[in-house]
């Protein structure tokens, strides 16, 4: 069996019952500008960092070419998503990552599975806190 320690947890959001969240920053890369959210953890999302139209104006200015957008199944049907290169510092890490966005409508914020996977994570729900893991041998 191995041990982990929990390493910066943050708060549920949103309305009851809350929903698991986890601080980010994205940085886009040409202008490098940055911006600071909580985001709801949403493992049903097969994506990466899902944002609303208005963060995505300011974070997709290294948007990838129409082929290479996501197109994501949902329970209404198939949705393009318009994607866009960006760094994601999380956890105390930074990596390449992408910022998506619906092509038609406004989006909403979310951390996909795309994101989650490279994490180790715990969901405390009777305290209502999500944090990183860390084994006994990091951090």
């Amino acid at each position: 069996m191995e041990f982990y320690r929990a390493l910066d947890c943050i708060e549920y959001v949103g309305q009851d019952p809350k929903i698991p969240a986890l601080r980010i920053e994205l940085t886009e890369p040409i202008r490098e500008r940055r911006l600071t959210l909580t985001a709801p953890v949403d493992t049903r999302f097969a994506g990466h960092v899902l944002v609303d139209r208005s963060a995505y104006e300011q974070l997709g200015t290294a948007e990838l070419p129409r082929e290479q957008f996501g197109t994501y199944q949902t329970m209404a049907g198939p949705v393009v998503l318009r994607r866009a290169r960006a760094f994601l510092h999380m956890g105390g890490r930074e990596f390449e990552s992408y910022v998506e966005t619906p092509l038609h409508g406004v989006g909403r914020l979310l951390l996909g599975r795309s994101v989650l996977s490279k994490f180790d994570l715990a969901l405390l729900g009777r305290m209502g806190r999500c944090c990183y893991l860390s084994d006994k041998n990091n951090r």
